[in-house]
């Protein structure tokens, strides 16, 4: 009876011891791995914990305080608002004058073009014949004028001269003598021979006359107009003058006008970017706080594995197998141990027989 007690509780109990062991040897290696795992995070763990805290604390105090509600925005000053101002009205009244300026001197182009024609007039006027124009002057003229000049010699031929050898010829009773009529006609040429003469004179100076006086009329009349091409190019001077002041003026207007609007806009953007700060502050704080307090862990290996080896459980499952190794290969073990009454259980002295299977003998 005792041999089959043995054979069956042996195996049971020397199961137990060993799978209590070797529990207790894996959850000593794995109590040792996650300590490694976890040595980064334990390093930084109070550097942490304390930085968490104090920056709680700070996180806290920033909210508390807000954002920050004092004055954002430096308006502009009465110099700037003033000479805003007065570039913008010294825009309006330049560009009332250089519209004025320009309607006043609109019409220089017709004026070139009126004035072209008369160029052109001079050009034609350029190829007339002036000579032939002077010698019909001078032969228009030159008659009365010769007969002004030889009045004097008009006068003594006929008062003076014919008569006095009319008269030496009569009281020599030779009145139509050869003599006397050769004396008339010398008289007769000497007079012809200087009216000639002054008429030829008269003649020349008519020509030469009519010659300047045309080429005075001509250069007058281009030097005139060329005085009108230059004075028109004044008033397209004055044109584009006028032209360039409205410009000028609506730059000015424009320049006042953005700086007032660019000061109301600066207002507008202060109150927005105050509005928005007030809104998004507390978030962006959280924000921040997670993001970059909260997230600065250890990159090391930080993830401790389940420590599942249990000596009480594997203790019982080595009793278990132990106790059914034991019942089908105890009487076979128990056969080859040594017995305290000498010799082997299958030889005379030995253990009790084997009890049945199930029960005792």
């Amino acid at each position: 009876m005792w041999g089959s007690i043995i054979s069956a509780v042996a195996p049971t109990v020397i199961g137990g011891i060993m799978g209590n062991k070797a529990a207790k040897e894996d959850r000593k290696n794995m109590k040792a791995m996650n300590d490694a795992n976890m040595a980064g995070f334990r390093q930084y763990e109070p550097y942490v914990d304390q930085a968490l805290s104090g920056g709680q604390d700070a996180f806290n105090g920033v909210l508390d305080t807000g954002y920050y509600q004092g004055p954002t925005y430096a308006g502009p000053n009465a110099f700037q608002t003033g000479t805003a101002g007065n570039m913008g009205n010294y825009g309006l009244d330049m560009q009332r004058g250089g519209y004025n300026m320009m309607a006043n001197n609109a019409g220089f182009g017709a004026n070139a073009n009126n004035m072209y024609n008369q160029f052109q007039g001079l050009s034609d006027a350029a190829q007339e014949d002036r000579l032939s124009k002077a010698i019909g002057y001078a032969g228009d003229n030159a008659g009365s004028l010769v007969d002004s000049v030889m009045r004097d010699s008009t006068r003594q031929l006929q008062e003076q001269t014919l008569p006095g050898i009319n008269t030496a010829a009569s009281g020599s009773g030779n009145v139509n003598s050869s003599r006397a009529g050769v004396a008339d006609a010398i008289a007769q040429r000497s007079y012809d021979d200087r009216r000639s003469d002054v008429t030829s004179n008269i003649t020349n100076n008519l020509i030469d006359r009519s010659l300047n006086q045309q080429q005075q009329q001509f250069t007058d009349q281009s030097n005139a107009l060329t005085s009108a091409g230059n004075m028109n190019n004044q008033i397209s001077n004055a044109y584009n003058t006028g032209l360039n002041t409205m410009g000028s003026g609506f730059g000015y207007g424009m320049q006042g006008g953005q700086a007032l609007q660019g000061y109301d806009q600066a207002a507008l953007n202060d109150a927005r970017n105050r509005f928005e700060g007030n809104r998004d502050f507390g978030y962006n704080m959280y924000k921040d706080y997670m993001g970059n307090m909260l997230n600065r862990a250890p990159s090391t290996n930080n993830h401790a594995a389940a420590n599942m080896a249990s000596p009480t459980t594997a203790t019982l499952g080595g009793m278990q197998s132990g106790f059914g190794f034991g019942d089908q290969y105890g009487s076979q073990i128990m056969n080859m141990l040594p017995t305290n009454f000498g010799g082997y259980g299958s030889y005379g002295g030995g253990a009790p027989p084997t009890a049945p299977r199930g029960g005792f003998a």
